[in-house]
């Protein structure tokens, strides 16, 4: 497969999937917060999410990792998420803010090694959505407190469907529109 076909793909199913993600996100109200609240802390979800951020991290890995961690990188990408079961809370928030942290680097490289259509407004985003991934990460906790606004303020719950809805039309729109180089 080319790159700029699986750039396009990768694009349009994460605009999709960002759209669910902001039609969640209005969802939110206090009345379900109980309900959402103890998802960040989800083991199972952060297990499955984490062996496929640390999948899609090997190939990275392979170009900087000295030789003798070479034939390691597959297998610690299995044992890691299983040992983070056992070991680590707020497990899908560390993961869904590895998550965010990769697909804003795919999505940064690749708009500009394809020459995507609207590219400074796409890198612009996925800057600040991997920010938003690396606040996650390194404090876990703030996807439960994102949630907990949402819940609680209309103003938080509106803006935050706004951006991701935004940045899912700019993924889409890049994907529709990117031709040939």
């Amino acid at each position: 497969m080319n790159e700029l076909l699986l750039y396009r793909i990768a694009a349009a199913v994460g605009g999709l999937l960002l759209l669910v993600v902001a039609g969640w996100t209005l969802r939110l109200s206090p009345g379900n917060l109980a309900r959402f609240e103890p998802w960040p802390r989800n083991r199972l979800g952060g297990l499955l999410l984490g062996w496929v951020a640390l999948g899609l991290c090997v190939s990275h890995a392979q170009v900087v990792s000295p030789g003798f961690l070479q034939p390691l990188l597959w297998p610690l990408a299995v044992i890691v998420p299983v040992l983070s079961y056992f070991f680590l809370d707020y497990l899908l928030a560390r993961a869904v803010g590895g998550v965010m942290i990769l697909w804003a680097y795919y999505l940064v490289h690749e708009s500009f090694n394809v020459h995507a259509a609207g590219t400074p407004v796409l890198a612009l985003l996925a800057w600040i959505f991997g920010f938003g991934g690396i606040w996650v990460s390194g404090r876990p906790c703030a996807l439960r407190d994102w949630i907990r606004l949402c819940c609680g303020k209309p103003h938080w719950r509106w803006a935050s469907a706004g951006f991701l809805i935004l940045l899912a039309a700019a993924m889409l729109a890049a994907a529709a529109l990117t031709g040939g180089r």
